[in-house]
C-alpha cells in the first residue's frame, strides 16, 4: 500500500494541485493493482472509482456549510 506524502507546498500555491494531482494518481494506481490482484477486472474497477470521485463531488458541493480549509499549515 503506497503512503500518501503530507502537501510541500501552502494551499494558495499552484505546485500544490499538481503535487496533489501526481499524489492522487499514485494512490489510484495502487487500489488498482491491489483490486485486480483480487480478481476485479480493471474496466470495472476504472468505472466505479470515477463513479465513486462523481458522487464525492457532488456530496461535497452540495453541502454548503462545510467548512472547506487545508488540513495542515503548509
Amino acid at each position: 500500500m503506497t503512503n500518501i506524502r503530507s502537501p510541500r507546498f501552502t494551499a494558495e500555491d499552484i505546485g500544490r494541485s499538481r503535487e496533489c494531482e501526481s499524489v492522487c494518481k499514485g494512490a489510484i494506481i495502487d487500489v488498482v493493482r491491489r483490486a485486480i490482484a483480487a480478481g476485479w477486472r480493471e474496466e470495472e474497477i476504472a468505472l466505479h472509482l470515477a463513479d465513486a470521485a462523481e458522487d464525492y463531488v457532488i456530496f461535497l458541493a452540495t453541502k454548503p456549510s462545510l467548512k472547506r480549509m487545508a488540513a495542515n499549515n503548509n
